[in-house]
């Protein structure tokens, strides 16, 4: 298209080494110094694509009025939280779109839209010579109740053996994912947070599915195959056209 594309990253917020997998630039800056790079950088585009960062758009909107903005929903930055966040009402008042990566996030902004996540289907990939296998695990995380996910699945009849691998203990490094992802047959993505049983398909189910697993659902579905919306090409498609949109 012609354009000029600039993305902004700062440092501190990668422990799977995904950046550096993509050789992106990051910046090493303290926070307050990082928002005032990303408003300056901002004057130089006629569209800004905000990741998470919601606080950080009616700043923008004041300096540039006329400037398109999306601001891009991604999950725990809103997932759960019924409490009323006037920054956050005042930046969604003020983007020009509203993007969520999953379903789920659209119960809580009405105006959204949905683009699903996309995976890397070069890095994650079937091999086209693996052998079927049967034996299942699931990630654990700090925010995840397993014990809740376990006892779920006992009641409704599945008592597949499953291993527990604790990704935040044990780091996964991300060029090593999916020759990990390939020792297992089925991912189990029945996530339970703070009271809520999520309907989206994770990150980790969703390059699991790539890379010719099985992924057990949180409604107890066993799906195969990565759906394609969430292939690169078509979130792209999709994403260019919301631009397009309000250009």
């Amino acid at each position: 298209m012609g354009h000029e594309v600039t993305i902004i990253k700062r440092a501190g917020y990668d422990p799977f080494g995904i950046f550096q997998f993509y050789g992106e630039a990051l910046l090493e800056m303290r926070g307050s110094d990082y928002l005032k790079y990303v408003i300056k950088e901002a004057g130089g585009h006629d569209l800004v694509h905000v990741h998470s960062l919601y606080k950080i758009i009616p700043d923008l909107r004041k300096k540039y009025r006329d400037k398109k903005i999306v601001l891009h929903y991604h999950g725990s930055e809103i997932r759960g939280k019924q409490d009323l966040d006037l920054i956050r009402i005042k930046a969604e008042n003020k983007a020009d779109r509203i993007l969520v990566s999953t379903p789920d996030l659209q119960e809580y902004v009405s105006n959204s839209v949905y683009v699903g996540n996309p995976v890397d289907t070069e890095h994650f990939k079937s091999d086209n010579n693996r052998i079927d296998k049967d034996n299942a695990f699931t990630i654990k995380r700090s925010i995840i109740d397993v014990r809740w996910m376990l006892d779920y699945l006992e009641k409704n009849g599945l008592d597949t053996r499953i291993e527990i691998v604790d990704r935040e203990a044990d780091p996964i490094p991300y060029p090593d994912v999916p020759s990990f992802l390939k020792q297992y047959g089925v991912y189990v993505d029945v996530r339970y947070i703070e009271g809520i049983l999520l309907s989206g398909l994770s990150k980790t189910a969703l390059e699991a599915l790539a890379c010719g697993l099985t992924v057990l659902t949180s409604n107890l579905k066993y799906i195969q195959g990565l759906p394609e919306e969430h292939r690169p090409d078509m979130t792209a498609s999709k994403i260019l056209d919301i631009y397009r949109s309000i250009a």
